[in-house]
């Protein structure tokens, strides 16, 4: 019985920790939430515009490496088709994985709201990723 008493303080300790550190707000980028809007809507104006120089200006050097012109072109092709054009940007909602900001915006286009998620290092300047989700992006993607 004395063991088991020992745990219990333990075991309270523990699970204090464990909700207290859940309950902690994300930590954001370096940038501030207009900031990253303005990130993300020239991003996605850059997409409609074919400006492939445009989009890619505040990314990383891995996300550079890793979104060719042929995967924009790709890309932007897709999104035209299912989304239509670009028209606006609501506002974002934050939390944190494993180092990154995340971003979710949902973004009206003219055939449907799309939901961009854009990542950051926690301080970080620079766009980590960069995810689009919709009911018709679901429906032509691959």
């Amino acid at each position: 019985m004395s063991k088991l008493m020992k745990l219990i303080p333990l075991s309270s300790l523990i699970l204090v920790i464990l909700v207290t550190s859940g309950c902690a707000a994300p930590k954001p980028a370096s940038l501030t939430n207009q900031q990253v809007a303005s990130t993300t809507e020239n991003i996605l104006k850059a997409i409609d515009a074919n400006d492939y120089q445009g989009f890619i200006q505040d990314f990383s050097q891995t996300m550079i490496s890793a979104f060719t012109q042929a995967k924009f072109d790709s890309m932007r092709a897709m999104l035209q088709k299912a989304s239509g054009n670009y028209t606006s940007l609501g506002a974002p909602s934050l939390s944190d994985n494993q180092g990154y900001a995340v971003y979710r915006f949902p973004a009206k286009y003219t055939g449907e709201t799309v939901y961009v998620t854009i990542t950051f290092l926690l301080g970080g300047k620079k766009v980590e990723g960069l995810f689009f989700d919709s009911t018709n992006l679901r429906k032509v993607s691959p």
